[in-house]
């Protein structure tokens, strides 16, 4: 099964309208809308890469400016028209400011221009393609002189990410015994959790599940004039009462905040 294979049958989160996965979404990550307000408006021109079904999308478009210009590109054409054809849903239940544009794209070869874009975001996509550092650098061929960007990664020796990694590796042995290909991930029928969403699925489905270390990460972006990497995230479902902040030492991904 190819990359775009897989999230086209399964698009990240949960299925129904926009209320159900936006919902789900920051159920899962509490701490995720606290930082998408951090990031700042009045910049001009943000590209998100792979936005999935657009949920970050929308709620970071309901925080910008109504000069600014947003656009999302995922490799799955199937997301690419859920989170289109969220568009009205989304304005009734966000107030949008803006509305993203959405587009099918590759992030190992991203269809803009050199020095395009003011702002990018990517939120746990990088890690899923077959070269993050083609990814990455992208991204900072896309980004202005001066422009920022926020990405998050998967963090080696965290607990959600170890726990997978194992997951995938017992799933590797059965389809060695069983001359077969993602056997446990076939046995699933492709369902999804109404609490968890495509977790599952991704964790026995997804072609590509990459982590790396602080080390690594400032190797890969090394390129860029600024970087801070903290560890963010909670390796258990947390359903606090009130958004609650990211940061965890033993979170299972990093943050990286990057100028170039």
């Amino acid at each position: 099964m190819s990359q775009v294979d897989f999230w086209s049958k399964n698009p990240c989160g949960v299925d129904g309208g926009f209320s159900q996965i936006i919902k789900q979404r920051y159920r899962m990550e509490p701490w995720l809308p606290q930082e998408l307000r951090t990031i700042p408006s009045g910049l001009g021109k943000y590209l998100e890469v792979g936005c999935g079904q657009g949920t970050d999308s929308f709620y970071i478009c309901s925080q910008l400016d109504k000069d600014d210009q947003y656009i999302s590109v995922d490799y799955s054409t199937e997301s690419v028209k859920l989170a289109a054809s969220y568009v009205d849903e989304a304005k009734e239940y966000l107030n949008l400011n803006i509305i993203p544009s959405f587009s099918k794209g590759d992030a190992l070869g991203l269809n803009f221009g050199e020095e395009e874009f003011d702002f990018v975001y990517s939120m746990g996509v990088i890690h899923h393609t077959p070269n993050p550092q083609q990814a990455i650098d992208e991204v900072f061929r896309v980004l202005k002189p001066g422009g920022k960007a926020k990405i998050f990664l998967y963090r080696r020796n965290s607990l959600k990410v170890g726990v997978a990694k194992l997951l995938r590796f017992f799933q590797l042995l059965a389809d060695k015994s069983l001359s077969q290909e993602r056997c446990i991930y076939n046995l699933m029928n492709k369902k999804k959790s109404g609490f968890f969403g495509s977790m599952f699925l991704e964790c026995f489905g997804v072609p590509w599940m990459e982590c790396y270390s602080e080390k690594e990460l400032r190797a890969m972006f090394k390129n860029f004039s600024f970087l801070d990497i903290q560890p963010y995230g909670f390796n258990l479902p947390r359903v606090p009462s009130n958004e609650i902040n990211g940061f965890n030492r033993f979170g299972y991904f990093y943050m990286i905040d990057a100028s170039k």
